[in-house]
């Protein structure tokens, strides 16, 4: 499981907390953040020099933003279901970010550990940057459908949130 660290933002209007949300997180469009940590470790043949064992590891790490409460005012109906959608949306999407790091790493890490027996130590950063691609292309996959929340106010003060594609980038 990810650690999940909220940064509280006091806003009275969807817009409100969306535009105050870009800020806390120091970037346009950007509420949450999902970050992974991969290290590799091994050990080496006392004779050959090469790798005898490879060990790889990796966290995750959660950071968004939350409703911290109004800034002067209580939101009315619509802007606080709006405020409590996008908190949803981004909750799930910086948890689909952590699951599919978790997934491919899962799926790769035997394989590149076990490549690695008898190999120089310099193709173990080889495999770090092997696995560090495939990590961003699991990000940018789920930016080509999610990511950027979109907000639309119409008449008789509805509100409305959506979840669209982020797009290229963002995963650097």
């Amino acid at each position: 499981m990810a650690s999940d660290k909220v940064l509280s933002v006091k806003a009275d209007t969807a817009a409100d907390f969306l535009e105050k949300g870009y800020a806390k997180m120091g970037e346009e469009g950007k509420l949450g953040e999902t970050t992974y940590d991969l290290n590799a470790k091994f050990t080496t043949d006392g004779k050959t020099g090469n790798i005898a064992t490879a060990t790889f590891t990796m966290s995750t790490a959660i950071v968004r933003v939350q409703w911290g409460g109004a800034a002067k005012t209580k939101p009315d109906k619509a802007n606080s279901d709006a405020i409590k959608k996008i908190e949803t949306l981004l909750k799930a999407h910086e948890q689909a970010h952590a699951d599919g790091y978790n997934r491919v790493f899962k799926k790769l890490k035997a394989e590149f550990e076990k490549s690695l027996i008898g190999k120089s130590q310099d193709e173990l950063q080889a495999a770090v940057d092997q696995m560090n691609e495939a990590l961003r292309a699991e990000c940018e996959s789920l930016h080509k459908s999610g990511g950027m929340i979109k907000l639309k106010t119409g008449s008789g003060g509805s509100v409305s949130v959506s979840e669209v594609a982020a797009g290229a980038g963002g995963c650097d």
